[in-house]
C-alpha cells in the first residue's frame, strides 16, 4: 500500500475510534451525518435546527431523521424542544449537559489537521 492510500485509511480509522469513544454501540453513517449537521448548525450560533432542515440539507427521509435523533436523545447526546410558535415543529440541539459534546467538533478538526496538513517545504 502506498503512502497516499494509507494516509486516508489511518485518518478514517482514527476518526471512527474518536466517534466510538463518544458514542458507544453501533452508529450508522446517516446518524453521523445527522449529528455532524446538528453540531455544525449549533456552532453557527443558531443553537438548534429542525427535523425538516435536516431532511432537506441531507436528503434523508423524516423517519430516518426521527429514528437517529431518538437514538441520540436516548444516549443523552441531543435534546429536543417544541417550537413555542408551532407545537408541531421540534428543534434539535446538542445537549449542553453531556460532557464532551463541545469537544467533539474540535477533536475532529484537530484530527483532520494532524492527518492532512503537512509541511510543504522541500527537503533540505
Amino acid at each position: 500500500m502506498t503512502q497516499a492510500t494509507a494516509f486516508p485509511h489511518e485518518y478514517v480509522k482514527a476518526y471512527l475510534e474518536l466517534i466510538a469513544e463518544h458514542f458507544p454501540g453501533e452508529t450508522t453513517l446517516n446518524q453521523l451525518r445527522i449529528l455532524q449537521y446538528i453540531g455544525m448548525r449549533c456552532s453557527q450560533g443558531k443553537g438548534h435546527t429542525s427535523h425538516k432542515e435536516i431532511c432537506e440539507a441531507l436528503g434523508l427521509t423524516p423517519s430516518m431523521v426521527t429514528r437517529a435523533v431518538a437514538a441520540f436523545m436516548d444516549a443523552g447526546v441531543l435534546r429536543e424542544e417544541t417550537d413555542p410558535a408551532d407545537g408541531r415543529r421540534r428543534f434539535v440541539s446538542l445537549n449542553p449537559n453531556r460532557p464532551g459534546n463541545g469537544n467533539l467538533n474540535a477533536q475532529v478538526v484537530t484530527l483532520a489537521h494532524q492527518h492532512f496538513v503537512t509541511d510543504r517545504r522541500s527537503p533540505d
